[in-house]
């Protein structure tokens, strides 16, 4: 892929983070402002750019690459779960979960899906969104246990299958498979609003990362292992992987775009609830965040 390309995305992306910054800053975008806009992104903007992906035409091709973004989606959760546990088994118990956590879980919807999206057009949204099933599957099992979440089978199932962007799946693949006409006026709407998660993703991580103390956050070596593990480790896996002959092309392409994104912004919403180092999992997320702008046209060049 070419550099310029890929860089000139990032170069976007960074931009429109640094407005959510200097927004953050004056005060525009408060904690408040940005847990809104987090909201309308969850529930309105990413299941539109999820759902109007899914307005092309069915290929045999395309199904069969689906079934191989999920297999290698999984195979690269489980691999980085044994790797995680290798790398962080020996560290305290209130870092441990939250440094095992960046390992496995990127932030491949926040930022992934926009990126895919600048990068691969429409193919790349809908195989990123079902890497983002396999995200959800394993974030709500494995990842809520790691913290120490309990719950019955009914509640994980609920918390894993009605997130919104996996019920724009449902809808998008039923549209899709059986290649059903969708009216113009509603194909343009969607499509407008889908169009919108970018930009609104990137103002509030900045606006996000304008809350910190820069100076605290770069003082502590362990965000630049866990921003190494995510953004370098992971991804230079995934590429080793996507390079085995036989394996398509755009599916192998999103694997690495999702494993090269920064740390999950779960994270520190998980270490708050369970009562873990809420403060150092920000720390993580905000440094492999910024790190990332590097890392990302460094990764994505090499497919």
């Amino acid at each position: 892929m070419d550099l310029r390309l890929v860089m000139n995305q990032v170069l976007v992306l960074f931009i429109i983070l640094l407005m959510g910054f200097a927004a953050g800053k004056a005060g525009v975008i408060d904690q408040t402002a940005s847990k809104k806009l987090a909201g309308v992104m969850l529930y309105v903007t990413s299941p539109m750019l999820v759902l109007k992906s899914f307005f092309i035409t069915f290929t045999g091709e395309r199904l069969i690459n689906i079934f191989w973004t999920m297999g290698m989606a999984m195979f690269m959760f489980l691999l980085s779960i044994w790797l995680s546990k290798l790398i962080y088994g020996r560290f305290p118990e209130k870092t441990s979960p939250i440094l095992r956590f960046t390992a496995v879980f990127s932030n491949c919807g926040y930022m992934g899906l926009p990126i895919m999206y600048a990068l691969y057009g429409d193919d790349g949204v809908i195989y990123g969104s079902v890497y983002i099933v396999a995200f959800n599957i394993m974030l709500w099992t494995y990842g809520y246990a790691l913290f120490g979440g309990r719950g019955t089978k009914r509640e994980i199932a609920v918390k894993v299958f009605a997130n919104p962007c996996i019920i724009a799946v449902y809808t998008g693949m039923i549209i899709f498979i059986f290649g059903l006409a969708v009216p113009v006026p509603v194909a343009s709407a969607v499509t407008v609003v889908g169009d919108m998660t970018m930009p609104v993703s990137m103002l509030i991580i900045g606006a996000v990362i304008s809350s910190a103390r820069l100076r605290d956050v770069f003082s502590d070596w362990r965000v630049y292992l866990s921003s190494f593990v995510r953004l370098v480790l992971m991804p230079l896996i995934a590429l080793a992987l996507a390079s085995i002959p036989g394996i398509p092309h755009m599916p192998a392409a999103v694997i690495v775009t999702a494993s090269a994104m920064p740390a999950a912004a779960n994270t520190t919403v998980f270490a708050e609830m369970f009562d873990k180092d809420a403060m150092f999992a920000s720390k993580c997320v905000s440094v492999s965040t910024l790190l990332s702008i590097i890392t990302i046209p460094t990764i994505v060049s090499l497919i």
